[in-house]
């Protein structure tokens, strides 16, 4: 991977795009139903879309592991990427359930001595992405990948504050939006502390009542066998140091266990409350709005909320339809499919939702 997380942001812009194409019937392949779409634009993994109590595609396609000779089945693991960042908006979610936190608008600075700037950041800014903080990927990539440092999500913490000190934000916190995985291992970091539990401990104790059984942090080498391997075009591309991911992008999981996901965001996880604060309200068509660990997006006449996830070898995508209490679920091992999975917002809900 060469910075897909930070590249994530590019998705704003394409759904910019696909906003100006809304009067050109035929701007996507003929429809005929979503199986043929899907094998019409190539899709390696797996993949869910459900309507309310039924499936209208539930399959898998491609290979797992090309080197054995694995199929991709519809409970292979996949690494999710940036899908991860609801996870950790869970994560803050249960401290202020707990009373570990009081509101959204308390500051960095009332939980990290020292922080630059921190009186101004709130935690709803970092989860917004409305921090100002600058990303940290294309720098740690470098060290860990092309120099083989070993650095862990505190030392990288460190460098964040260090750079915002020497070199300021990026803008005034909460004027404007830039999407940044720092913001979420600062998120990840604060769970850690507050809870005085491990961060991926802290996610996987919260997610025992919805039995998401096969959702874990990935390894940096994919050795699990029920694992896909991650490809770019025909070359395997899997190992990557997922620490630089850390609450940014470095869970693993599954069609089953992001379908209970999905239900859960849909349905009960949330008090009325807490849905306000997380779904970002939609203010006109094709408008992406950010949330916290969602966008926000009303096209064809459908709301819908989504994140998607780019890591090495890996491309994924989750999309809720809450007012047909809809989803849609793409894991693909194959690196860059970005724009296929976006246009899959577009398209379904044209045709499906």
């Amino acid at each position: 991977m060469r910075n897909k997380l930070i590249l994530y942001s590019v998705l704003i812009l394409l759904l910019q795009i696909f906003s100006s194409c809304q009067n050109e019937k035929n701007h996507h392949p003929e429809y005929e139903n979503a199986e043929q779409y899907i094998q019409d634009i190539g899709f390696q993994g797996s993949i869910l879309i459900r309507k309310g109590n039924e499936d209208i595609l539930r399959k898998s396609f491609g290979m797992a592991d090309k080197e054995n000779a694995i199929l991709n089945e519809t409970d292979t693991e996949f690494r999710i990427g940036s899908m991860s960042k609801a996870f950790t908006v869970l994560g803050i979610l249960k401290l202020k359930q707990e009373g570990l936190i009081t509101s959204f608008d308390q500051t960095i600075s009332d939980f990290v001595a020292n922080f630059p700037n921190g009186d101004e950041i709130t935690l709803s800014q970092l989860m917004k992405h409305s921090s100002g903080i600058p990303d940290h990927l294309a720098r740690f990539e470098e060290l860990m990948i092309n120099q083989n440092q070993d650095i862990t999500p505190a030392d990288i913490f460190e460098s964040i504050k260090e750079t915002v000190n020497e070199n300021g934000l990026l803008f005034t916190p909460g004027s404007m939006h830039q999407y940044s995985n720092a913001n979420y291992l600062i998120l990840a970091i604060l769970i850690e502390q507050l809870s005085e539990t491990a961060y991926t401990d802290y996610l996987k104790e919260t997610l025992i009542p919805l039995s998401m059984n096969h959702t874990h942090k990935g390894s940096d080498i994919i050795t699990n066998i029920n694992e896909a391997k991650g490809y770019r075009n025909i070359s395997e591309v899997s190992n990557y140091p997922m620490e630089i991911a850390f609450g940014a992008g470095d869970w693993v999981s599954n069609i089953p266990d992001l379908e209970k996901w999905a239900n859960a965001w849909l349905n009960n996880l949330l008090s009325a409350e807490e849905k306000d604060a997380v779904f970002a309200q939609t203010k006109q068509d094709e408008i992406t709005e950010f949330g916290m660990g969602w966008f926000t997006i009303r096209t064809h006449g459908k709301l819908a909320y989504f994140h998607g996830g780019d890591i090495a070898g890996f491309t994924s995508l989750i999309i809720l339809f809450p007012e047909s209490n809809g989803m849609l679920i793409a894991l693909s091992n194959q690196e860059n499919q970005r724009q296929k999975l976006d246009q899959m917002i577009d398209v379904f809900a044209e045709n499906e939702f």
